[in-house]
C-alpha cells in the first residue's frame, strides 16, 4: 500500500476528526447520497503523497476518485457548496470543524501501533462495526498509540493539528 516510504517524494499519514470527535466528511462511499449527506466520522485517516508537483490523496473511503487531486478532495469532503447541501449538515460542519494531523510517513512508521481494541464494545465484547479487512499495524512494543495521535492535547508523538485552512496552507505548492 502506498505508505512505504521510497514511492513517492513526499508522504503523509493524515488523521481528521475534531475535539468533539463528530467529524462531517462528504463523498464517502458509506453515504446513500455522498454528495448530499455526509458520513460523520470520529476519526478517519488518509494518506497524502507527492508526485511532481501534485499532491494526490489515497482514501480508502471516498467516493471520489482514487487517488484524487489533494484540491478537489478538500473542497468537495469539506467545503462542498451550501446549496447543494442539508443546511443541517452545513451548519453542523461549520460548528463542529475539521482538523488535520499530517505525520510523516516515516515518523508515522516509527510511531503508530493499533490493535483496534477502541473499535470493540467494553461491555458487550463485540465489535463497534466491522474491523477493516487489512491486517492491523500493531508494534507489541508500542502498545496502541492511535488514541495519543487522537487526542488534541497531546503532543510527545510527530504531528500536530491544524485547522481546515491551516492545513491547505501546509500543503500549498
Amino acid at each position: 500500500w502506498p505508505l512505504r516510504p521510497g514511492i513517492f517524494e513526499d508522504m503523509f499519514a493524515v488523521f481528521i476528526s475534531n475535539p468533539l470527535k463528530q467529524c462531517a466528511i462528504w463523498y464517502q462511499k458509506m453515504s446513500e447520497d455522498p454528495t448530499v449527506i455526509p458520513v460523520c466520522w470520529d476519526y478517519h485517516v488518509v494518506v497524502i503523497a507527492k508526485k511532481s508537483l501534485n499532491f494526490l490523496v489515497y482514501d480508502l473511503d471516498t467516493a471520489l476518485s482514487f487517488p484524487c487531486p489533494l484540491e478537489e478532495y478538500l473542497s468537495q469532503c469539506f467545503r462542498p457548496s451550501p446549496s447543494e447541501i442539508s443546511q443541517w449538515w452545513y451548519q453542523f460542519a461549520i460548528k463542529t470543524g475539521h482538523y488535520f494531523r499530517p505525520v510523516n510517513s516515516y515518523d508515522f512508521l516509527e510511531t503508530f501501533s493499533s490493535d483496534r481494541s477502541h473499535m470493540i464494545d467494553k461491555t458487550t465484547g463485540r465489535w463497534n462495526s466491522p474491523p477493516p479487512k487489512y491486517e492491523p499495524i500493531f508494534k507489541p512494543d508500542l502498545g496502541s498509540t492511535l488514541l495519543d495521535f487522537l487526542d488534541f492535547e497531546n503532543t510527545s508523538l510527530p504531528g500536530k493539528w491544524l485547522d481546515y485552512d491551516q492545513f491547505s496552507q501546509y500543503f500549498s505548492n
